[in-house]
């Protein structure tokens, strides 16, 4: 079986959530036996990408094509090539990108969520020589939560995407969808032959397979991810920290993550509670830190708030977490209460409440025993429903039966 994935960034070198799913699940398909290549639209993300990668080459067993040169690997790059380069590259790329659509002759070609690839597709969608793939891992419509856009620039290319993103999904022959929520939401949207599959978020059990340093014994609560309060409750996370750290004085909380203009905020809850020496930000963390950082902390937390977002998407750091063995502190928002169970496999909290959150951190650090208890029930909900190799198998499985029956 012969898959394209075109995608804006390579995922073997994009620390993202997104990132890090493709990133699982392709390396999953190959082992399975399927011939995996990747269109790369956007460029290197990272300025190691580009020493180790030429613009054609391989990478773990896949074919990797750069379509342009540019760099992604600070803030200001990113924006620059996504909010002006773009403008004047479109049509270079798009033609590009249609090119490649049109002259492949695999089984699949597996489009993702970036306005140049949808509406590239959507243009050439009736004379392709193989079936459509689609994954859709949160709802195409969160731009319009408070905050997400914060200027006109913003406004316009996700007013563009969602368009795009609509206009595709009518054409698409296969799904992989993450929730069930959005299963049910986005169903009636495809075209009547469509086939899906529910596939739950996708983590590489493998990457956390490592021992805690030996040189430090420092305790701490670790969160890796965004710093936007309403996306992951950061400052809730703060708070609770705050409301107990007199309770447990050896404890830190460690933040890895992009800034956001929520720290802001944040740092005003720190400095209420007196924790300027307990919590420390550490920045971005490349995909090859992140599994250390996580494994050498104590207790691992996500008090996400209840949102739109939350509600249909299931995020992949829960089971970078998981996969950790480290007792987890999560809020249950969207669909994780359908596979987690408080003081069972983590310590669980309702969502938007600093007060239940601190019980859930108090439960954590009381109780070492029990906590590492916890964690290992946790590995293993994680090592059944979210393994790359189970559901990468189940994703191979899906795609080959359907070639299967259309013949």
């Amino acid at each position: 079986m012969r898959i394209l994935l075109i995608r804006k960034l390579n995922p073997f070198f994009d620390a993202s959530a997104s990132g890090n799913r493709y990133a699982s699940l392709i390396s999953g398909l190959v082992m399975l036996g399927a011939e995996v290549s990747i269109l790369v639209t956007g460029g290197y993300n990272t300025s190691v990408e580009r020493k180790l990668l030429t613009k054609e080459t391989s990478y773990d067993g896949v074919k990797i094509r750069y379509l342009i040169s540019t760099s992604n690997h600070s803030i200001w790059w990113r924006r620059f090539n996504k909010y002006v380069l773009d403008k004047y590259c479109r049509k270079f790329i798009k033609n590009k990108i249609k090119k490649h659509i049109l002259s492949y002759k695999g089984d699949y070609i597996w489009i993702t969520n970036e306005l140049l690839i949808l509406s590239s597709f959507a243009e050439v969608y009736s004379r392709l020589q193989c079936k459509s793939l689609m994954e859709i891992n949160e709802f195409h419509d969160i731009y319009k939560l408070d905050g997400k856009v914060t200027n006109r620039l913003q406004q316009k290319h996700a007013e563009d995407l969602e368009k795009a993103f609509l206009e595709s999904v009518k054409h698409i022959d296969c799904f992989a969808i993450m929730t069930n929520t959005l299963l049910e939401y986005y169903k009636s949207l495809f075209k009547p032959d469509a086939v899906f599959i529910h596939l739950p978020m996708t983590v590489d059990m493998s990457r956390f397979n490592i021992v805690k340093s030996t040189d430090t014994d420092e305790k701490y609560v670790a969160f890796a991810g965004s710093s936007d309060n309403l996306k992951d409750g950061l400052n809730i996370l703060i708070e609770s920290f705050g409301k107990i750290h007199t309770r447990y004085p050896e404890y830190k909380l460690k933040i890895a993550g992009f800034y956001h203009r929520d720290v802001e905020k944040q740092k005003q809850i720190i400095t209420r509670y007196k924790i300027q020496d307990k919590v420390q930000y550490i920045g971005v963390l490349t995909r090859e830190q992140i599994p250390q950082f996580l494994i050498n902390a104590s207790i691992l937390a996500l008090a996400r708030p209840d949102s739109h977002q939350a509600q249909g998407g299931f995020p992949t750091k829960l089971g970078e977490y998981l996969a950790t063995k480290n007792p987890v502190c999560v809020t249950t928002t969207g669909e994780i209460g359908n596979y987690l169970t408080d003081n069972e496999s983590a310590f669980l909290a309702i969502p938007g409440s600093v007060d239940s959150f601190t019980d859930a951190l108090d439960r954590a650090m009381r109780d070492n025993d029990n906590a590492r208890k916890v964690g290992f029930a946790g590995y293993e909900v994680a090592k059944k429903n979210f393994d790359k190799e189970v559901q990468s198998r189940r994703l191979y499985d899906f795609l080959f039966d359907n070639l299967k029956n259309n013949k």
